[in-house]
């Protein structure tokens, strides 16, 4: 059984989301994200989770590191 999470988001952000992502993938998008962040707090405890709600780490920075050591980058 599926369950839902409800999150409050500003106008301008629900506004940033409809012109960023298409229709119909806005919930995998979301459920990608949170399954990511649950594993990287299962994984490194709850210093992951300050360093995310602090804003000392970014899913940017980790899209960054990740390219530096070339796995983005791979064909």
């Amino acid at each position: 059984m599926q369950k839902r999470l409800t999150v409050d988001i500003s106008a301008e952000d629900q506004i940033r989301m409809r012109n960023a992502l298409p229709w119909g993938v806005i919930g995998r998008v979301m459920r990608i994200l949170l399954i990511q962040v649950l594993e990287l707090v299962e994984t490194h405890g709850e210093v992951a989770l300050g360093a995310l709600l602090s804003g000392k780490i970014t899913i940017k920075d980790m899209i960054s590191e990740r390219r530096n050591d070339g796995e983005l980058n791979r064909p």
